[in-house]
């Protein structure tokens, strides 16, 4: 149930910037709603702990053996809740690129899996790249467009044209 839980609020988070256009989309409002979840204190920003955990509870969810790493395969059969939307789109390939070259940028040693290290690393690497002000808190805006995992899915479903 915690699985399907914290798949379902990254699954919410991801699909809106696909989604996100001027008006208030569908994917923006989950998107929204999946920030509000993070942020219990209902501050309006998401500090680094909040994001760790949400992050580490993640990390739980998607490492279905226990071993405290994740394998490849168990970081592509996770559901992010966007394969709807790349095979909608005619991406499957490219959006299952997409989460493998996440997965060799966590995975620091190069060993084929992402320990809990690489992981905490990964992700406050992440945070860091999506406080765009540096103030050390993720606002809706920064959160919803500038995860990585949430960057590279988008680009590879509605990639930008080349001009």
């Amino acid at each position: 149930m915690f699985r399907n839980m914290i798949a379902a609020a990254l699954s919410l988070t991801v699909l809106s910037p696909v989604m996100a256009q001027a008006e208030m989309t569908e994917g923006r409002r989950l998107s929204e709603l999946a920030f509000t979840s993070i942020d219990e204190s209902k501050r309006g920003h998401i500090d680094q702990g909040q994001f760790w955990n949400f992050g580490q509870d993640v990390f739980v969810s998607m490492d279905s053996n226990e071993d405290k790493a994740l394998s490849l395969a168990e970081f592509l059969s996770w559901g992010y809740g966007m394969e709807q939307l790349a095979e909608k789109a005619g991406r499957t390939d490219a959006y299952e690129t997409a989460l493998r070259v996440v997965f060799a940028f966590w995975d620091r040693n190069g060993d084929g899996k992402i320990s809990q290290t690489e992981h905490r690393q990964s992700l406050m690497a992440d945070f860091r790249r999506a406080d765009l002000d540096n103030d050390a808190w993720l606002t809706k805006e920064e959160f919803t467009t500038g995860y990585t995992v949430m960057i590279a899915l988008r680009a590879a479903i509605n990639p930008v044209p080349v001009e």
